[in-house]
């Protein structure tokens, strides 16, 4: 397994148990306090999920890279898979930021707009690395 397998797996992870925790402490407030998703303290959670998800990406990131300094990281093998993805992801973040725009012109609910935009970002990222991780086991 590649250097940028092995960090895309990671990525993949952190990603769906930050997002999984996010949703449940919004829908745990929700229900907990008998509110609308509108009404519940959201601003925080999001915030923390983006901050400890970058973060622990960025710690993993320099553990993996830490263990393989000195060997060769990524090949062109890699750059082709990634450019690859990273063209799959940049579809659904566009829509995503375009909805987004679409929403704030139409003086939507601050709430609905950012998690419309949360939302789109993990799917982006999402569908990135599973085209990632299917073209490393079944090739481009």
């Amino acid at each position: 397994m590649t250097f940028t397998e092995r960090y895309t797996w990671a990525g993949l992870a952190i990603s769906i148990v930050v997002f999984v925790a996010y949703w449940t402490v919004v829908i745990v407030r929700a229900v907990t306090d008998g509110l609308p998703l509108v009404d519940v303290g959201w601003q925080g959670p999001m915030l923390w999920s983006l901050i400890l998800g970058g973060g622990l990406y960025a710690v993993v990131m320099l553990v993996l890279w830490l263990r393989v300094r000195g060997e060769a990281h990524t090949d062109a093998r890699d750059r082709e898979i990634e450019r690859y993805a990273e063209t799959t992801g940049a579809g659904i973040l566009g829509l995503a930021v375009l909805a987004t725009l679409v929403m704030l012109a139409l003086d939507a609910p601050v709430f609905w707009t950012a998690t419309v935009l949360f939302v789109g970002a993990f799917l982006g990222s999402l569908a990135s690395m599973g085209v990632a991780l299917a073209a490393y086991r079944e090739g481009l």
